[in-house]
């Protein structure tokens, strides 16, 4: 029963992350406590079996060594945390023992729970229009409201929704996709293995529905990310699209489906342009991205063993040397970011400890002998997780507490999904 009531409340805190950060983060840290409480040793022993210990070990070295030690050690809480964040998850009982179910359904309340963000998104970018603002500036609306339209702070034509950047509501949206196109595949093949099976009319009518609600809130989140204005996450959505259609390529009407949301995102980036800003060569080679990759690669160039520290970037940029920018927070791409603030040794090392449990996942998922639903829950995360790589080559979202958590509690899916006894189990009970 408590265990039970554990799984809601680790649910629950995910679902109200987005909305109501401060509180869902609050029912985090308690059930995290009590988790350490009750399996510390089992923790720390999965930990430091993937490589999280060492990972830990070098970021205090760096920290001693940094630029500004105080902050170098603040920064850690960006990347400690979440690594017993990852064993805590990692060892749930109710997901240990039954993961195929239990990720289903914590993808499937991530979904469609995150459709009236992206509604506020698509809502925003419409009265965004240089014809429409006129009216909504002048109709009788609250001034708080015209405030978060308008003014605090102005990102131009794109939508922020609930999160305080469009780049970080399009990372968001990114993992929601992910996971949404995940369970329209996992939909399609129950569909397959259900053709021939007897089934009640009530049964079939709610499975319908539920497949047909994930469909639609899908379609809004594609649609909220066009609305973000995020170059890198329309490119990702596509990407992700791509290989969804691949893994249902025998549903015609699905291929059909997903080519012509493709081209409906392409007709909008053409039309209306990303963010505002029309599609154009300049668009890329006048990316200020460009000048703050080179100041990385300086930085790696003077220190590549140790690094200058986290935050060392902000410290030490001078302002204006980017054009535009009094300020630089840091290298937008996570291995240029790594390299240059903590060294070389340590980038290297997260590659290696993530890429090994990423990897893992897709041996996992390319196994000929994965039950059918194993294998589209963990296409589901892959894909989420995915989104993630792809995002931090033009950014880097660690600093999101709420993306942060995503991204490590889609790693722990992945784990638990594609760990070797669980797919050998499965396939003898076939």
């Amino acid at each position: 029963m408590q265990a039970d009531k554990r799984s809601r409340l680790w649910l629950a805190s995910l679902v109200i992350l987005p909305y109501i950060s401060y509180l869902g983060l609050l029912i985090m840290v308690g059930l995290w406590l009590t988790a350490l409480a009750k399996r510390g040793r089992q923790v720390w022993q999965l930990c430091m079996r993937r490589g999280f210990g060492w990972l830990s070990l070098g970021l205090i070295i760096s920290g001693c060594f940094a630029w500004d030690r105080g902050e170098a050690f603040l920064q850690l809480a960006n990347f400690l945390p979440f690594f017993l964040f990852f064993g805590v998850l990692a060892t749930v009982p109710a997901l240990t023992n039954n993961p195929v179910k239990q990720l289903a359904t914590v993808a499937r309340w991530l979904l469609l729970t995150a459709m009236p963000i992206g509604a506020i998104a698509i809502v925003e970018y419409a009265l965004k229009f240089e014809r429409v603002m006129p009216t909504i500036k002048a109709a009788p609306l609250p001034s708080w409201f015209l405030g978060w339209l308008y003014e605090e702070p102005s990102f131009g034509h794109r939508a922020h929704s609930v999160f305080s950047h469009p780049n970080g509501l399009s990372a968001y949206l990114a993992i929601v996709l992910g996971l949404g196109l995940g369970l329209v595949v996992k939909g399609l093949s129950d569909a397959t293995l259900n053709a021939t099976a007897a089934k009640s009319k009530v049964s079939s009518d709610s499975t319908s529905q539920h497949k047909l609600a994930q469909a639609i809130a899908v379609v809004i989140t594609l649609a909220a990310t066009f609305c973000t204005g995020s170059r890198n996450g329309v490119l990702i959505a596509l990407v992700m699209l791509a290989i969804a259609l691949y893994a249902a390529r025998r549903h015609r009407w699905v291929m059909f489906s997903g080519l012509l949301g493709s081209g409906a995102i392409a007709a909008a980036a053409i039309t209306f342009g990303i963010g505002g800003r029309s599609l154009s060569l300049e668009l890329l080679t006048q990316d200020p991205r460009i000048g703050v990759w080179q100041l990385a690669w300086e930085m790696i160039q003077q220190r590549p063993w140790l690094g200058w520290g986290f935050a060392g970037m902000r410290l030490r940029y001078v302002p204006n040397s980017v054009p535009g920018y009094d300020i630089i927070y840091h290298a937008h791409n996570i291995w240029l970011y790594l390299a240059s603030e903590a060294g070389i040794p340590l980038m290297v090392g997260f590659c290696a400890v993530i890429g090994t449990l990423y990897y893992r996942g897709i041996r996992a998922f390319c196994d000929r002998h994965l039950p059918a639903d194993h294998r589209a829950i963990l296409l589901s995360y892959l894909l989420a997780f995915t989104s993630c790589l792809m995002f931090n080559l033009f950014d880097v979202t660690l600093f999101d507490s709420r993306l942060n958590i995503l991204s490590y509690g889609l790693l722990a899916g992945i784990y638990v999904l594609s760990r070797d006894r669980y797919p050998k189990a499965e396939s003898n009970t076939r």
